[in-house]
């Protein structure tokens, strides 16, 4: 009965807290379609410090209902007014709030590059407007073989959409396994390392392609005491503890700027240069499941 109230409560909170951000921001967030730089700058800002409070009431509704103890490795690598592609490894829907818990106020506030498809969720609505976050169509290889136009005209787009990234900082957000991981998704991977998926490159080479101004991966290793692993456990205080590992790698300035659709060779510069970074988040986990004296994170 206390963990089905702990979660019922929890979930309201997230979701009032969720409402006035999404309301606030949507309002201030229109403003920034007038065209005058200096002031777009200025939206974005105040979007953004109302964001980082959104994170920061989030993160104190966990420690309000759930008393977590998490623990944070090299949070000295956070950094801040950098711009920089942020990647974590995908366990639960609760990865988001574990996150920003830790690197809220300490970054730039998180964007990701939206799937075209969810135009009509009111929370993307906010993140549009509010803080520029744009909508992409990605494309398969099989849609750009049969007609090459497609992949030059969703770059052009996405180009478009970023040209305001460049007018400050930005920390763009990915799950470079490209969806959570479970036992039948990893055995499928056929992946070479013990807990994690091989990485994909598609959304962070696409990133790099059209923001090749950004110099730094910042990796995050998510490992969970707990096996639960569903947003509900999550809600009801079940995955308190938990250890984040960070660390910053700087990306070579030949990996950036690339056509990674069509330019195999850089494809694969860009596949070395993460395998790297994924063998040594494989062996962060490894360590952290003897610490917590667990079997597997998921």
């Amino acid at each position: 009965m206390i963990r089905i109230f702990t979660g019922s409560i929890t979930f309201i909170l997230v979701v009032l807290n969720g409402l006035q951000i999404t309301i606030t921001t949507i309002i201030i967030g229109l403003f920034r379609y007038i065209p005058y730089k200096p002031f777009q700058i200025f939206i974005l800002k105040v979007n953004e410090f109302l964001a980082d409070y959104f994170l920061y009431f989030n993160s104190r509704i966990q420690d309000l209902m759930h008393s977590p103890t998490y623990e944070v490795f090299g949070e000295e690598n956070l950094k801040d007014n950098i711009w920089q592609f942020t990647t974590l490894n995908h366990l639960s829907w609760a990865d988001i709030f574990l996150f920003c818990y830790f690197t809220n106020h300490k970054t730039t506030t998180p964007r990701i590059f939206m799937k075209s498809e969810l135009w009509w969720l009111p929370i993307t609505w906010a993140a549009n407007i509010a803080l520029a976050m744009p909508y992409v169509k990605r494309r398969s290889k099989e849609e750009i073989i049969k007609n090459p136009k497609l992949a030059e005209t969703d770059r052009n787009a996405t180009l478009n959409a970023c040209k305001i990234f460049k007018l400050m900082p930005t920390n763009v957000c990915g799950f470079i396994e490209g969806t959570r991981i479970d036992q039948e998704k990893y055995a499928k991977s056929k992946s070479k390392f013990k807990n994690l998926m091989p990485p994909k490159i598609g959304g962070m080479g696409y990133t790099l392609g059209v923001m090749p101004y950004i110099e730094y991966l910042t990796d995050i290793t998510l490992v969970y005491k707990s096996n639960k692993r569903s947003f509900w456990s999550f809600l009801c205080g079940d995955m308190n503890e938990a250890s984040v590992t960070i660390k910053n790698y700087k990306i070579p300035e030949n990996l950036r700027g690339k056509d990674y659709i069509s330019d195999n060779s850089s494809r694969e510069e860009l596949r070395s240069f993460l395998e790297l970074v994924w063998k040594n988040k494989d062996e962060i986990i490894e360590k952290e499941k003897k610490r917590y004296g667990i079997k597997s994170v998921f």
